[in-house]
């Protein structure tokens, strides 16, 4: 389902937030005797998926504590902004601090914030974009001025229940099945949303939604959390990134055409490996050194892909005011936006369009 803004928003910062502890995807693969147990290199993450290492929380850090240590970030980026003028708090991670209160309750607290939306997005990897998206509908409504949109991912914490499988004795094919959740990586993110109407752009802003949802791939990428506190799950990657690039190649011209344009100036993406990327690249004809990589040496950081991808592109010395953008986030959805953004005080940057098309397969 398409949407065209008729008033537009822009994000106004990003901020972000990484651990300190690197781990390295060889460590991981030695832990488990990988080559001994199931013939599989104790390089394959690095040399098949292109992930050398991730950051990962101490066992301290809630998901709050992530997404605050962002905010902060992107409020100091924000100098001229009146924090009483924001009106909504969201927190989009997977994983949350308690199931009540909402997380976003604990993130507006420690910030002393008194927004009058403060609430909870829960849609697995898809969670942050969902939060933009609904921040971008109350901002065009006029309900409210300004938005805070945060993350905190801390999925390393499952590693240690996938090790202690992947350590007993498991088929070959069933430890493929698992490997993929020793790709994440914890990392926090934040954007500061509101009103894109510019003197200077009439066109600044989020310009169209196109919302597509395929829920017939709920097994693809599962995880439960067991009476015994260990969890249990599944991530085929091979099928839904095959699944996702179908889908997004059907709608790529579509939500094209719908803002007029013809290409991309960049492109940032969910990650989950080089091959993903890859893919990518070739089908949105936008160079690599076009796109923003994160997965090398960060992994799958999950719904706070979007805020460090921006942020990394944003340091980019060659971008330029009226650059298109493209983005591309799936992981069981493809997901591009249309957006015109005025951001960082420190770093002011005019970007036309971030293309979004989404396609959720849970």
């Amino acid at each position: 389902m398409s949407h065209f803004n008729k008033k537009s928003s822009k994000i106004y910062s990003v901020g972000t937030y990484l651990p300190t502890q690197i781990v390295k995807s060889i460590d991981l693969f030695e832990s488990f005797k990988s080559d001994a147990r199931y013939g599989i290199s104790t390089s394959w993450m690095d040399d098949e998926m292109g992930i050398c290492e991730r950051r990962m929380s101490d066992g301290a850090e809630k998901p709050s504590s992530l997404a605050i240590n962002a905010a902060k970030q992107a409020i100091a980026e924000c100098t001229d902004l009146n924090l009483e003028h924001i009106d909504m708090v969201l927190f989009c991670g997977i994983e949350r601090d308690q199931p009540e209160p909402a997380t976003a309750h604990t993130v507006q607290n420690a910030l002393g914030l008194h927004a009058q939306h403060v609430f909870d997005v829960a849609n697995a990897c898809f969670g942050f974009v969902d939060g933009i998206e609904i921040a971008s509908r109350f901002i065009e409504a006029g309900v409210i001025r300004k938005a805070l949109i945060t993350t905190g991912e801390v999925p390393t914490r499952l590693i240690p229940s996938f090790l202690k499988q992947l350590q007993g004795n498991l088929s070959r094919k069933e430890a493929l099945k698992l490997l993929g959740w020793l790709s994440v990586g914890d990392a926090g993110g934040a954007v500061i949303m509101g009103d894109g109407e510019d003197e200077r752009d009439s066109a600044a802003g989020f310009r169209v939604f196109n919302n597509q949802a395929d829920s017939s791939h709920v097994d693809k990428c599962t995880y439960y959390k067991k009476d015994d506190g260990e969890y249990e799950g599944k991530m085929d990657m091979g099928r839904i990134v095959a699944h996702g690039l179908k889908m997004h190649r059907n709608l790529l011209s579509e939500t094209l055409s719908m803002v007029g344009w013809d290409r991309f100036d960049w492109l940032i993406s969910h990650q989950t490996g080089r091959r993903n990327f890859d893919q990518i690249e070739k089908m949105n004809e936008v160079g690599a050194d076009r796109m923003i990589r994160t997965y090398p040496l960060l992994g799958n950081i999950t719904t706070a892909t979007f805020a460090i991808s921006y942020q990394q592109l944003l340091n980019r010395p060659e971008i330029q005011r009226g650059d298109r953008i493209g983005g591309f986030f799936f992981w069981n959805w493809i997901d591009c936006r249309p957006i015109l953004l005025h951001v960082l005080a420190t770093k002011p940057v005019e970007l036309y369009g971030l293309y979004r098309l989404y396609h959720n397969v849970w």
